[in-house]
């Protein structure tokens, strides 16, 4: 069989799916990748092969960095994940938004299918291009989760914003027959929907892993990152409490924030912090002993599996629910960036109650099953159409 994984630019779309990807490559079924921007060079270098089905597009004119005080954007960043959090809807102006994303990426994606003749589109939430390609070949869709959101009225929500899209391409605006697939087990979801459970394979780029992590730590460790997104929205100015209180507690805190980050407005940084540059998540966690995040639901599920005790910072999307859940599962604690303090950061690296919790949902997550065994479900799609 062969399965075309359609994804919108941004690792964070591409790489959750990345697991059962791989799990239908090693069943022997045939694989591709559409996509665009950065997920294309990750596409490849995951071992995929890949079709930048928009070369030419300038993704950047949707999503502008804004012009305004990093203080105004922060507020406008968190006023927008309270109302997602209140609500449990992408809010319409990201409907919107990936409707235009959707455009631009949709006549390269169906093009690439119609000559490549998929039997099952694999899509990250919001890829409208891949709801019209399915709809045009008559082929079932795949929605993979990356968020701990259930939507099921998402695409009816979506489908009006992507009827210019289906109507310049010359398909009928309706959609296609859609499974949803979550990446994580039903007590750890929020809103409502029907969909599959399958365990997540924590995936964050291959790379180069630095001497220092090859060694053995000499006290503990702790992970300080704000992901993907927020270091270039609103920059990493929310860390300054965090770092400054760092500086009151015998550990090693790593910065992990990217490749050339700006970290100016963080002053001088304490001689426990530990600055680096990209580096596998996934890998880094597996020698820490808790981590600092903004909430972000890749970040969040990736600690939860190495049995990391968290502490979440949230700032946006979607990260006011992914900091409940981590609450309510025992995985840790939640904080506004302001109230920080090394009393705080001693009970998250030394807390017993919760690194046993932390260990218990680790050894709950690994028992679900796997993207091996969700790969003979979603081919009985096929046979179904």
């Amino acid at each position: 069989m062969r399965v075309l994984f359609a994804v919108s630019p941004g690792l964070d779309h591409l790489y959750p799916a990345s697991g059962l990807a791989w799990a239908f490559r090693t069943a022997g079924h045939d694989v591709a990748v559409a996509t665009s921007g950065v997920s294309t060079q990750a596409a490849a270098h995951a071992g995929f092969p890949v079709r930048e089905v928009s070369p030419d597009a300038d993704f950047t004119a949707i999503f502008p960095r804004s012009s305004a005080p990093p203080e105004e954007r922060a507020r406008a960043m968190r006023e927008r994940g309270l109302t997602m959090a209140e609500t449990l809807q992408t809010p319409e102006v990201i409907l919107e938004k990936f409707s235009r994303v959707s455009d631009l990426m949709v006549e390269g994606t169906l093009r690439f299918a119609e000559a490549w003749q998929p039997d099952l589109i694999v899509y990250s939430r919001l890829q409208g291009a891949a709801l019209v390609t399915a709809r045009a070949l008559g082929v079932p869709a795949v929605e993979h989760g990356f968020s701990f959101l259930r939507e099921g009225t998402m695409p009816q929500r979506f489908l009006p914003h992507l009827v210019p899209v289906y109507e310049r391409m010359g398909v009928p605006a309706e959609l296609p027959s859609i499974t949803s697939v979550y990446f994580a087990p039903e007590d750890m979801m929020h809103g409502e929907g029907e969909g599959w459970t399958m365990r997540s394979v924590p995936f964050h780029g291959g790379g180069t892993l630095p001497d220092w992590l090859a060694e053995p730590k000499r006290r503990p460790r702790v992970c300080v990152t704000l992901g993907t997104t927020v270091p270039h929205v609103t920059g990493v100015g929310s860390l300054e409490s965090v770092l400054g209180a760092a500086a009151g507690v015998d550990a090693e805190f790593v910065l992990a924030l990217g490749d050339d980050p700006e970290l100016d407005s963080l002053g001088t940084l304490p001689d426990n912090v530990r600055v680096v540059g990209w580096t596998p998540l996934s890998t880094l966690l597996t020698t820490c002993d808790a981590i600092i995040h903004h909430g972000g639901s890749g970040t969040t599920l990736a600690s939860a599996h190495a049995a990391v005790p968290q502490l979440a910072l949230p700032h946006g999307a979607d990260n006011w629910i992914n900091a409940a859940m981590i609450e309510r599962s025992g995985l840790g604690l939640s904080r506004d960036p302001e109230n920080v303090d090394a009393p705080l950061l001693k009970t998250l690296l030394h807390d017993a109650e919760l690194a046993s919790t932390a260990r218990a949902a680790a050894r709950r997550l690994a028992a679900e099953p796997g993207p091996d065994q969700m790969v003979p479900r979603l081919l009985g799609l096929i046979d179904k159409t």
